[in-house]
């Protein structure tokens, strides 16, 4: 039998190996910059995440303060008007006219009312001023647009 002859490999031609180099590294190059891009948003997001975590962390402490302020507020105001209520139920036991039994509740009730009044508006000032400050980053970015 006869031997059959071995073909031999066909060579590449040139211009081929030079388009599949080419295209090597134009996939490498995508890749690179791919990568990158991955890398740059992945810090963005870090950066995001950190400053978010710190703003939030600072406007949670800022509104404990109010609230604690507030507390305090409202907790001081009822001792005030309990005392003043002892102290007017007490002035009126001891009156025996009727017409100074009313002017001394009606003056007692009047000067509640102006101290809740007061104190209302204050706490609400304290509330304004508390939004403020939380709202500073967003309305410094509205104004820098």
């Amino acid at each position: 039998m006869a031997k059959s002859p071995k073909t031999a490999p066909k060579a590449k031609p040139a211009s081929s190996a030079k388009a599949e180099a080419h295209a090597t590294e134009a996939a490498t190059k995508m890749l690179d910059g791919g990568m990158d891009k991955i890398s740059d948003i992945a810090t963005k997001f870090g950066t995001f995440a950190e400053d978010g975590v710190k703003s939030m962390t600072e406007r949670a402490t800022a509104s404990t303060e109010v609230m604690r302020t507030i507390g305090s507020r409202n907790v001081d105001f009822l001792t005030r008007t309990i005392e003043q209520g002892v102290e007017a139920t007490q002035a009126m036991t001891t009156v025996k006219d009727p017409r100074k039994l009313m002017e001394i509740q009606s003056g007692f009730a009047k000067s509640l009312f102006s101290a809740y009044t007061s104190e209302m508006n204050a706490q609400a000032e304290l509330c304004m001023l508390a939004w403020r400050d939380a709202a500073k980053p967003f309305t410094a970015a509205w104004a820098s647009k």
